[in-house]
């Protein structure tokens, strides 16, 4: 067949060039364009009919394999220009024939690619009668922080081909000229023609998210794009993501914490892929990939978003389905095909199904089990916790962390198993609710209140607590100081206060970092929230139990199902959640256990400070206790470390090429929300609220009046305090299983999460109309100065 731009982007069908056209559109500028499909037959009369024009013609190779992000396949397959319309279907079988030369089978070889090759689909593209043309990279392959621009007087194929020499340009990534190599008399480009390309291949790298090496003309001054490729020559690939770590691990991280979660990502994700049936041979291959899920930039922690596929790429199923899982584990930018064709091939047939379903088998069996895993494992999280208690001499204090990782960290079955079956149940539940009944409304409707999700009961003894001083005004106002003092002489509120230090004190922000203070530290924020809650009246908790039969009714089968579904996921949400304080548990041990080791190092002089710790790894302080240290001067080392000065957050996701430290980091381009006073994010808990917004950043030192609404980058479960407080929530970060999203619903507060470049829309005072139901903030009024 014969495709053009209208047509979806398919580069099964289209091959790497014409693919690359398609998906850039109609916004550039491209000279009309058709790709002929590899099992075409081609007649004359084809190009009388394709609607391009009289020609001439520019008749290019488009192979599958071609313009790859790892290899290009530059100049190995024949091009032809200024062909006549009658000499198209020629000119196009000695494309396709131009496979089976010796320089492309030396170049597949070289590449260790298939040696039969497959007939590629051919581009025929009107010709442009150039002034001048070129190429241009997004990404200078000397200086990466430049963008590259080369031109020539007529035509670019004695250019491309290497035969002669062309201007050079190199300019800023903001249009400046930096420097300019002039072949003869006259410069081929002004310096406004060099920033509008410029300008185009920046455009192109922003809509593959990657670099790009284009072929462009310019004729009667109209400049045109006529290629655009990855650039494949700057090293291998790395894409670093934050954007769901940062709600665990956001602004700067401590080498002990990074180094901490970096072991237990490896180890967890390790056991994830046995428990799906992937064999333990190939897990052990991949060894280098689980080590490597998590990077430490500038001090931030990101993932490893590509070493993320190649995990997802293990389990059986993902080469049949690939963007069905991406979206159950939750990935909110999915990769380009192209990208994703190199890391995990699309696999069919008889053996791939059979993998699938010994998975299928395997994950089922968990399924049933589960009940009894997350007895057991909460079970033996007891203890161990109870084994390994955060005292003793240095010796002791590092077995005992030892034998935490041995009992915990390296069989953390059960919530990994919940964890998947959650996102499978909550997807499925969704899914069949908006096919039935047309609404995701009724869906979030029906996760709300269904109790025994235990981090909706700190903000429950909140409310308790400010409801037994409301009536005491100074007491209130002592409270919403954060005065320690401020419960002395109220025994029944110092009980209170203790019992809950007791049962959630680890309950901190940023609680999955080891440095974070937790309210056994500082208890300022507990106060806070209570004396704040203390003059807010609650709404009771409203959840209708007939929604489901209403909107089901006269289908008794549907309602049937749809019932059990929904009871599933609500029980695997309630689970998640509640496995996931069982981490904070394990984690604040850990925190406990590092701190002792601190103190005492403190005390021999090793350190000069407890908190010191921090600033090492966790190998090197167990090597100062175990004898496997390499470096002799650990103060040294920490006053290395201390001294380091913050460098601003790098972007949320970027591209590396090469060695990360001497790699210019490469943003992917996001979607920027055209309305000044209207944002869309993910509606989870329904209710609509008008209010003044309070923006937070960090919680543990600003506090939540009564009626406003919260306004976060991100939560986690540290930031209930201010929930109970909260009118309503609105979170640049997120998902509909975010720890936001789950006790929001659970507590019944209006909320949306997911608003793309909520933190820079909003200031404190900005009035607003949150719609939980359908997701949309509309500011209504600015602060008042």
């Amino acid at each position: 067949m014969i495709l053009g731009p209208d047509d979806t982007p398919d580069i099964a069908q289209m091959g790497g060039k014409a693919f690359a056209l398609a998906k850039l559109g109609a916004d550039y500028p491209i000279p009309p364009w058709r790709v002929v499909t590899p099992d075409h037959v081609v007649g004359s009369e084809d190009w009388q009919q394709a609607g391009l024009g009289p020609g001439p013609f520019a008749v290019r190779s488009s192979a599958v394999e071609e313009d790859q992000a790892g290899h290009s396949f530059a100049g190995q397959l024949q091009s032809y220009l200024n062909v006549p319309a009658d000499q198209v279907a020629n000119r196009i079988q000695a494309v396709r024939d131009s496979v089976h030369g010796e320089s492309v089978l030396a170049y597949r070889r070289m590449h260790r690619l298939q040696q039969q090759p497959a007939v590629p689909a051919v581009i025929v593209q009107q010709m442009v009668p150039a002034q001048c043309a070129g190429v241009a990279f997004s990404v200078d392959p000397v200086d990466g922080r430049l963008v590259t621009v080369i031109a020539t007087s007529g035509l670019a194929d004695k250019l491309v081909d290497g035969m002669v020499d062309g201007d050079m340009y190199r300019l800023t990534r903001d249009g400046k000229p930096v420097s300019a190599t002039v072949q003869g008399g006259n410069a081929v480009l002004d310096t406004q023609m060099q920033r509008s390309v410029a300008a185009l291949v920046l455009r192109a790298e922003a809509c593959f998210g990657r670099p790009q090496d284009i072929e462009w003309a310019i004729a009667g001054g109209q400049l045109h794009l006529l290629q655009s490729r990855p650039i494949t020559t700057l090293g291998e690939a790395t894409l670093w993501d934050n954007s769901n770590i940062v709600e665990s691990y956001s602004g700067v991280t401590s080498p002990l914490t990074f180094s901490f979660a970096r072991h237990v990502y490896s180890q967890i994700y390790r056991t994830f892929c046995r428990l799906l049936g992937v064999p333990a041979a190939t897990v052990t291959a991949n060894g280098r990939v689980f080590d490597n899920m998590l990077g430490y930039v500038d001090g931030h922690v990101y993932y490893n978003l590509l070493n993320w596929y190649r995990v997802l790429a293990l389990l059986p199923g993902f080469g049949i389905n690939r963007r069905f899982m991406e979206q159950m584990m939750g990935v909110s930018s999915p990769l380009p095909d192209d990208t994703l064709d190199q890391i995990a091939p699309r696999r069919g047939g008889i053996a791939a199904w059979g993998r699938l379903g010994w998975s299928l088998a395997c994950l089922v069996v968990h399924a049933i089990r589960l009940p009894r895993d997350i007895a057991a494992f909460q079970q033996r999280l007891d203890g161990a916790l109870e084994r390994c208690p955060p005292s003793g001499d240095l010796t002791t204090l590092a077995r005992r962390y030892r034998e935490l990782e041995a009992l915990l960290l390296d069989r953390w079955d059960a919530p990994l198993t919940n964890d998947f079956l959650c996102m499978i149940a909550f997807g499925t539940s969704r899914l069949l609710l908006r096919r039935w009944c047309s609404s995701d409304d009724l869906h979030n409707e029906l996760m709300i209140g269904q109790g025994g999700i235990i981090s909706a009961e700190p903000a429950r003894r909140i409310r308790q607590m400010a409801e037994a001083v409301r009536d005491d005004q100074p007491l209130v106002a002592a409270l919403c100081a954060g005065d320690a003092r401020a419960a002395e002489g109220h025994p029944v509120l110092q009980q209170a206060i203790a019992d809950y230090l007791r049962d959630y004190g680890d309950r901190c922000a940023q609680e999955l970092k080891l440095e974070s203070l937790t309210l056994h530290d500082d208890p300022a924020p507990l106060l806070q929230a209570i004396g704040h809650c203390a003059g807010r009246v609650t709404a009771p908790l409203q959840v209708r139990s007939d929604s489901l039969e209403q909107a089901l009714a006269g289908h008794p089968l549907r309602l049937a199902i749809a019932r059990r579904v929904v009871g599933w996921a609500r029980a695997r949400v309630r689970d998640r959640e509640n496995l996931r304080f069982e981490r904070t548990r394990v984690f604040g041990r850990v925190r406990r256990i590092f701190l002792e080791i601190g103190r005492r190092l403190a005390e021999t002089g090793v350190v000069a400070q407890p908190r010191d710790i921090f600033h090492l790894e966790v190998g090197e302080v167990l090597g100062l206790i175990e004898g496997t240290a390499t470096c002799g001067d650990p103060q040294g080392l920490v006053a290395l470390r201390r001294g380091v000065t913050p460098h601003e957050p790098p972007p949320a996701r970027f591209w590396t090429y090469g060695a990360a430290c001497t790699s210019r980091r490469q943003p992917v381009a996001t979607h920027q929300p055209t309305s000044r006073d209207r944002r869309q994010g993910l509606g989870c808990c329904p209710g609509i609220i008008r209010a003044p917004v309070r923006v937070i950043d960090d919680p543990r030192s600003q506090s939540l009046h009564t009626g406003e609404i919260l306004v976060a980058r991100h939560t986690d479960p540290g930031w209930i305090a201010l929930f109970s407080n909260a009118a309503g929530i609105a979170v640049e970060r997120g998902s509909l299983l975010s720890h936001s999203a789950i006790v929001a619903r659970e507590m019944n507060i209006p909320a949306v999460v997911a608003v793309a470049g909520l933190m820079d829309w909003l200031k404190t005072g900005d009035i607003v109309e949150l719609d939980g139901h359908s997701g949309t903030i509309v500011k209504v009024s600015h602060e008042t100065p």
